[in-house]
């Protein structure tokens, strides 16, 4: 139902909703194990898990800026696809962001999964014994869709339930972050190192010296990392739908990475100090790699009342990144029906300004991602997701250099914020840089079979993103001249 302004999304939305849809999106399950996913991977990298976490923040930076110009230039909907397809190839930019798309839907339903698993525990560890309930499959079942259905609900209700959710969730993210900052801090690593091997039964050793600074080891460990900060795409989603986009994006994408650099660098120093390196080490080589994660290093150095509350709200932070995955995925198919190349129906708005078609695709492809999960172990197309995240990244600097550089988009409005400025080549250029380098190390993971494969996944995403397209373009012929000029929103 289009309004009499001709737009169908609610411009409603401020400041504060758009940074805490990035922040959200990115603050989940991965902070929880950064001790883990990295000493655990990369034991050479010794005391500076926190540094490297800091380090990548900033190289993130080049991201950052990227989009903050994007959406000043070009503040739609469909965020990185709409400009890559403007700036370079609608097949291109279509085929990519398809994929794209499928990955985050496919995590979308392994993350309502992973919430089973989480609140299961924090129960059991509450002392409530229905977490077993909850940690059988019909649990993880019935929980994850009840988590994805509910956040449907809130989103069909509109834009402004969405954002009054995600800044109530920024505040509890912040407080939590804050909270483990805080016990990782005042904790007595001698103290919780005789509570963890009177549990355990490891005797620790220090050892005489820290390992040799080891590049290769401290690279690797940002490589994983840059995933961390993979979710600021949750405030450009939002560019449809917030007041003044043209300024208000760009500072809120910086502000949302401002806050994520924090957050994660505290978090990870606060865990590193409450048990050091050598220890952690220890605990992951004995198989308790559990007890070096958020939740089992607040275990063991607060009060029992005191963890099991930051456990169950752990769990709901794992469990909160479904609404801006939502956000993201609906509005990436909003933009697909603004152009033509699925059906207007997805385009459509309730009266509450609601893209109801494009949420109710998502969330029911999402359920089934969950069943996947559930029942057989994983969710197709999941692992494509880290290839995927650098591949926009990349598409997003190539379009950058092009906009700056190509004569046919001299007379476009949009290409203006990229021809001025001495930051957009140098930017671009590093960018290209880091995203190749990092591809490389995430397109082939060792000792899994072909069909986990993030390149046989995306592939096959991939062929079917082809014939979509190919459809489309049998259907509509003036595809093209459709995506010479910005959707209205």
């Amino acid at each position: 139902m289009s309004a009499s302004s001709g737009f169908r999304l609610a411009k409603t939305l401020g400041l504060a909703a758009v940074v805490a849809s990035a922040v959200t999106q990115e603050y989940g399950a991965g902070i929880n194990f950064v001790v883990p996913q990295s000493l655990g991977v990369y034991p050479d990298i010794g005391a500076l898990v926190p540094l490297a976490m800091f380090a990548t923040g900033l190289v993130i930076f080049l991201k950052v800026f990227l989009y903050a110009r994007f959406s000043s230039a070009m503040p739609r909907a469909g965020s990185s696809y709409v400009w890559t397809v403007r700036a370079l190839n609608l097949p291109l930019g279509f085929i990519l962001h398809f994929v794209w798309w499928a990955s985050i839907t496919a995590a979308m339903g392994f993350i309502a999964f992973a919430f089973g698993n989480f609140l299961g525990n924090a129960m059991l560890n509450a002392g409530f014994a229905a977490g077993h309930t909850l940690l059988s499959k019909p649990g993880h079942l019935a929980l994850g869709l009840a988590a994805l259905w509910i956040i449907y609900g809130i989103h069909v209700a509109g834009i402004r339930d969405y954002g009054r959710l995600v800044v109530i969730l920024l505040a509890l993210v912040v407080a939590t972050a804050l909270t483990v900052g805080v016990i990782g801090f005042a904790a007595d690593p001698a103290a919780l190192l005789h509570t963890a091997a009177a549990r355990t039964g490891i005797a620790f050793t220090r050892p005489a010296a820290a390992p040799p600074f080891d590049p290769h080891a401290f690279l690797a460990v940002c490589t994983l990392f840059i995933f961390a900060y993979g979710g600021l795409s949750g405030a450009p989603a939002l560019s449809g739908e917030t007041e003044r986009a043209e300024t208000v994006m760009p500072r809120g994408i910086v502000i949302a990475w401002l806050t994520s650099v924090v957050l994660f660098s505290l978090v990870a120093a606060a865990l590193l100090h409450a048990v050091p390196w050598w220890a952690a080490l220890d605990l992951i080589r004995h198989k308790h790699a559990s007890l070096v994660t958020a939740p089992g290093i607040i275990g063991l150095a607060a009060p029992r009342p005191l963890a099991a509350a930051l456990d169950l709200v752990i769990a709901l932070i794992v469990g909160k990144t479904l609404a801006p995955q939502m956000v993201v995925t609906s509005r990436m198919v909003f933009a697909w029906a603004e152009d033509g190349l699925i059906p207007a129906r997805f385009a459509e708005t309730s009266r509450r300004r609601a893209p109801v078609a494009a949420l109710t695709l998502t969330v029911v492809l999402a359920s089934l991602f969950l069943v996947q999960a559930t029942y057989i172990g994983w969710a197709f197309g999941i692992v494509a997701r880290s290839v995927t995240i650098l591949l926009v990244w990349l598409a997003v600097a190539c379009a950058a250099l092009n906009l700056r550089y190509n004569p046919r988009h001299a007379s476009h409005g949009w290409s203006e914020p990229f021809r001025r400025g001495v930051m957009v080549v140098p930017v671009a250029l590093l960018s290209i840089v880091v995203t190749i380098a990092l591809i490389r190390s995430v397109l082939v993971l060792p000792h899994a079979p072909f069909y986990v494969q993030p390149l046989f996944q995306g592939g096959v995403m991939a062929l079917i993103g082809t014939a979509l397209y190919l459809r489309a373009r049998r259907a509509a012929p003036d595809l093209a001249a459709i995506t010479a000029t910005l959707p209205l929103e």
